[in-house]
């Protein structure tokens, strides 16, 4: 009985480890945006994805954050200025990307709304989700251990298309 169990384990433990370390093809063709890249962690993100041949626009707040990191970077890597508290600075940057032939919806305001409550609020939510889907299906599935979430979506969402 418990080599049964043991065995079941060791199986999912196994078959976990590969699925994890399984990665997409064809980092060239994916497109990545990321904010915060003056510094920390956006800024070791972007590197680290421009290293691995992503095409990367990296949203600085600073010219000198931008600079630095395009200085430091390959050109597949594009920096633009983006302050997220500016309205014109948010339309601006999704110009940008609309420009670069990204796909971005253009109703920003369910998730500037999350981030308004996040900054007013007295007892602000510790997850916050822009939409309806977010609230219902996966908030709750982000509480369940990552393996079973995995399997959830996995068993409900078709894969991603490989090209």
């Amino acid at each position: 009985r418990w080599s049964c169990l043991v065995a079941f384990v060791a199986f999912a433990a196994i078959r976990w480890f590969i699925r994890d370390s399984c990665k997409v093809d064809a980092f060239s063709q994916k497109h990545v945006f990321i904010t915060g890249c003056d510094s920390g962690f956006g800024n070791l993100l972007a590197r680290q994805l421009d290293g691995k041949g992503f095409k990367v626009i990296a949203a600085c707040f600073t010219e000198k954050g931008a600079a630095d990191l395009a200085a430091a970077s390959s050109p597949r890597l594009k920096t633009l200025q983006l302050d997220v508290t500016d309205s014109a600075s948010i339309r601006r940057a999704v110009e940008f990307d609309l420009a670069m032939g990204l796909l971005c919806s253009s109703d920003i305001s369910k998730v500037t709304r999350c981030m308004e409550h996040a900054l007013t609020a007295r007892h602000p939510r510790t997850r916050y989700g822009a939409g309806w889907d977010a609230k219902l299906f996966w908030i709750p599935l982000s509480y369940l251990p990552s393996f079973v979430a995995d399997f959830v979506a996995n068993a409900l969402l078709p894969s991603p298309r490989v090209e």
